[in-house]
């Protein structure tokens, strides 16, 4: 019989294998430059090889004072393979082709470098999603709008995700690699539901960031609020399983992963000793949670202290405040509007504060570059995690908040226009 001390010995060893194939394995794949900001999400190719995004860099001689520039990005070199004005990137399901905002909405073949350009009518949203359906390509929207390509040319008319009752399309929506499924926003939760049918509808209950699908459709990933509210932990859900599993050993912010063919995982990274982008491998080792049993949207009734306890409530019957990241989109588009609206506010008369709250995840440093670039008139007041997800800025950011009498009565998600903050205000009663 062998000795007790060895047979310990052998169970250590045997649990300390069963812990490391728990942990998923992180590799470092390209560092950001220290001034170097990310417009929204990146997006890794099929093959795992090839990295997209918009790169967002400081420009006093661009007319928004931020450049943003669609790269891509040879990972085993490290080489640029180019680099051009635009945003919202998207590979096709070959990974040969990749959909993005240039010149209109634009296509480039990335075998011969030719760039189709005005792909779409313009006005039908960004964001792009591509999925193959029955042989053919099908590009969704952000805002839920869809059509086919024939070649490189959006075949019309355009069609609109199907409305299913009180839920009508939901949010944000991102598209399953087949077509058939997409994951929206309801309520402040990530739901799963069909593109073109009420079927299945799923809500995982879950508040977290626009969900990517895995290739074979059972999973999503997407980036959710640490619990200190210290930053962002990549997520996954098992559609199938209805569990959830947590990447462990990130004690920075990970945000926007996306899958390739073969089950790894890419996110934007950002913490005390990188900042860039990394893949993640043996996801699906980690151990899993079971989702919660009901969802649970956010309450229904949510005032002023509730989000921000740190300021006191403004002495204005409406009250707007935006909320953003260095990381999130149209950040800069945002504040335009947000300015536009404030002085045209103040000039009618309306009783009405604005103002906007940065992400409490996010590094200071990032958030003082963007907000210096921006040169906005609008004040600044503290939001901390908790307040953070009272709102549905766990979802999309940035989102601005309309408060009557310092009770929280909507929210819109996504950047919204000088024209629409008009028309919320004015919907409102004032009295």
């Amino acid at each position: 019989m062998l000795p007790r001390r060895f047979l310990l010995a052998l169970a250590a060893a045997m649990m300390a294998q069963l812990a490391a194939g728990q942990t998923p394995k992180y590799t470092r794949l390209f560092s950001l430059k220290p001034k170097e900001g990310v417009f929204a999400y990146a997006r890794i190719s099929p093959d795992g090889r090839t990295l997209v995004y918009a790169s967002e860099k400081t420009d006093a001689r661009h007319p928004t004072g931020i450049r943003t520039l669609e790269t891509v990005v040879d990972l085993a070199t490290k080489k640029i393979l180019f680099s051009e004005d635009g945003i919202d990137a998207w590979w096709s399901p070959d990974g040969n082709r990749i959909i993005y905002s240039g010149v209109g909405v634009s296509i480039r073949d990335m075998r011969t470098g030719a760039v189709s350009q005005n792909v779409s009518p313009a006005g039908l949203g960004d964001y792009y999603s591509w999925a193959t359906r029955d042989g053919r390509d099908l590009i969704l929207t952000i805002a839920s709008n869809y059509y086919y390509l024939n070649g490189d040319k959006a075949q019309l008319p355009v069609t609109r995700v199907a409305s299913c009752g009180k839920m009508d399309t939901g949010d944000r929506p991102l598209i399953s690699r087949d077509g058939k499924r997409i994951t929206t926003f309801v309520e402040g939760n990530i739901v799963v539901r069909g593109l073109d049918n009420c079927d299945d509808v799923f809500d995982t209950g879950v508040k977290g960031a626009k969900a990517d699908f895995s290739w074979d459709g059972r999973y999503i990933a997407f980036h959710a609020l640490k619990p200190n509210g210290s930053g962002y932990d990549i997520q996954v859900v098992d559609l199938e399983q209805r569990t959830i599993r947590t990447l462990p050993g990130l004690s920075g912010s990970a945000v926007f992963p996306s899958w390739t063919k073969d089950g790894r995982l890419c996110f934007r990274y950002d913490g005390p000793d990188y900042r860039g982008f990394m893949m993640a491998s043996n996801v699906l080792d980690v151990a899993s949670q079971p989702l919660p049993a009901v969802a649970e949207p956010l309450p229904k009734h949510r005032v002023w202290n509730d989000i921000f306890p740190e300021t006191p409530q403004p002495a204005h019957k409406l009250n707007v405040v935006m909320i953003w990241a260095p990381w999130s989109a149209h950040s800069q588009i945002a504040f335009t509007e947000l300015d536009r609206a404030r002085a045209y506010f103040a000039e009618s008369g309306v009783d009405l504060s604005v103002a906007a709250a940065a992400d409490p995840g996010s590094a200071e440093s990032e958030i003082l570059r963007q907000w210096a670039a921006f040169q906005t008139h609008v004040p600044r007041v503290p939001l901390s995690g908790k307040g953070l997800a009272l709102t549905e800025a766990r979802n999309q950011m940035p989102t601005t908040l309309l408060f009557r009498d310092g009770v929280l009565v909507g929210s819109k998600l996504g950047a919204q226009t000088f024209d629409q903050l008009k028309a919320w205000v004015d919907a409102s009663p004032r009295y």
